[in-house]
């Protein structure tokens, strides 16, 4: 078994020569001329979700297999979700910075909201997009989810629904869906302009997603009322494009922002259950039976 703690590539390549299994934390690009450095090579476990730095073609032209764990985090993005929503909900942050910058004591200027008062639209009703939702339930919101793969996922209170719902009916908008080239830049000025009301944009999905310029404007012109950013186009902030940085600074100087560096699926009992995930996954690849299911990848 081999170990490399960061993205030595060097050391990467030379490991890869006699690899069976690899175990990938890092967002490490998986393209052809990578992969041509593993002949061996039979399994690849993503430990977490994303796999947009991953070419499925060339692990499909090679019969490689792909696992993820999903699951693994699924419960702390339901709770930072629902931790932002309190946030934003409250002004938590704005009336913390006036204490202890100002010693400015307003109680009324903080006036919050109930989440049992909100509408909140759930895009992507996977594994993270699931446990949100019924979390928010929990918390008294009204939940509408919407999935463009699935449908007839409506329970427990989850009213399943069209995107068009989601833009008349929505207070709240928490993405769950995964960096593709569907969804890259998905988010923009024209989607968030189709909301009927100001809402709260919670992104803990991939940066991508979401335009950054678009964030600020719709913030400038009153379309939204909060703002909570976990992932950023490209991390970190001093990697962003011109226009990204520009529209960032604006974000970071907002009352109405929160913004974290990625953390929300990171805690202790995750990554205990991201190991746990992954030795599950190795064992059943090597006793030969077929659970967990690896990613579908589709033989040409």
């Amino acid at each position: 078994m081999l170990h490399l703690p960061g993205p030595d590539f060097g050391g990467l390549a030379q490991a890869l020569r006699q690899t069976h299994v690899w175990v990938l934390r890092g967002a490490i690009p998986i393209d052809e001329p990578l992969l041509a450095q593993a002949p061996h090579l039979q399994v690849l476990i993503r430990a977490g979700s994303g796999i947009e730095h991953i070419t499925i073609e060339a692990l499909r032209k090679r019969g490689i297999a792909l696992y993820t764990t999903p699951q693994a985090n699924a419960a702390p993005v339901a709770e930072y979700v629902a931790g932002a929503l309190i946030g934003l909900c409250r002004q938590l942050l704005p009336a913390h910075h006036a204490l202890r910058e100002h010693n400015h004591w307003n109680r009324r200027a903080f006036m919050g909201r109930e989440i049992a008062s909100l509408t909140v639209g759930i895009v992507g009703f996977g594994h993270n997009g699931s446990r949100t939702a019924h979390l928010l339930k929990q918390l008294g919101a009204r939940v509408l989810a919407y999935d463009k793969y699935k449908a007839g996922f409506s329970s427990q209170g989850i009213e399943e629904a069209s995107l068009e719902a989601l833009w008349l009916q929505a207070d709240v908008l928490s993405l769950h869906v995964p960096l593709t080239e569907e969804t890259q830049g998905w988010v923009d000025e024209s989607f968030l302009e189709r909301f009927h009301k100001p809402i709260a944009l919670i992104n803990a999905a991939r940066g991508g997603i979401v335009s950054l310029p678009a964030v600020a404007k719709a913030l400038e012109k009153g379309k939204l009322w909060g703002v909570a950013l976990d992932t950023l186009p490209q991390e970190p902030p001093e990697r962003l494009s011109d226009p990204d940085r520009q529209a960032w600074e604006y974000l970071r100087q907002h009352p109405a922002v929160l913004l974290t560096p990625h953390i929300a699926g990171l805690t202790q009992e995750s990554e205990l259950r991201l190991a746990q995930s992954t030795l599950a996954i190795i064992q059943a690849w090597l006793e030969g039976y077929a659970q967990p299911q690896p990613y579908p990848i589709q033989p040409i």
